[in-house]
């Protein structure tokens, strides 16, 4: 079989697994959306993911990584603002300047992936599998660091004794969210993974 035929029989397969398993996403739901500070949307919003009739994997990631690179956007700013005009007490103000590290990190690969996203559609289209792979497993890399560093700030900067109070929760409610569109991406692109598994 030419490189082609072959290529093309992977892009079918790998349309056909995107399908299915946009269609079979209810466990994704049940898992990612219970933290989410606002579930409803969340569940409505992976709702409309599964009823895409023609599914284009690269723009549906580019559209939840957009979405969560604008929250983190609005979150670091919100963050910096707090630590500038709050009236913090010291260990507030430590965890704001710890989580706003992880944000910086988060924003920085989300930003990144993006760029791979593209080098992944231009791999799609010269045909080049290993150009595709190298991008995928580039995007899961960047994508999984954001989670890492969001779940320190959740572990580590907000986790100090005694730190409670409105601060904490508004802010791990955002950072949670943040954590929900990004494994919203890993999941877009880990679809031919999951299909072949199967």
């Amino acid at each position: 079989m030419s490189k082609s035929v072959i290529f093309l029989f992977v892009k079918l397969m790998i349309f056909w697994v995107v399908t299915v398993n946009l269609v079979s996403a209810s466990t994704l739901r049940g898992d990612i959306c219970k933290d989410s500070s606002n579930p409803d949307a969340c569940r409505k919003t992976i709702e409309r993911l599964k009823k895409e009739k023609e599914v284009d994997p690269n723009n549906t990631i580019r559209k939840i990584i957009n979405f969560g690179l604008q929250r983190s956007l609005i979150l670091k700013a919100n963050m910096t603002d707090w630590a500038r005009h709050g009236n913090l007490w010291a260990n507030e103000l430590a965890a704001i300047k710890g989580c706003l590290d992880a944000v910086d990190v988060t924003v920085d690969d989300l930003r990144k992936t993006l760029k791979e996203v593209d080098e992944l559609e231009s791999a799609q289209k010269a045909q080049d599998m290993q150009e595709f792979m190298f991008h995928s497993n580039n995007i899961k890399t960047w994508l999984q660091n954001a989670i890492n560093a969001l779940q320190s700030c959740e572990d580590d900067d907000f986790a100090m004794p005694g730190l409670e109070g409105v601060v904490k929760q508004d802010a791990l409610k955002r950072v949670a969210d943040l954590m929900i569109a990004t494994q919203l991406a890993i999941w877009t692109i880990e679809f031919p993974s999951r299909g072949s598994k199967r």
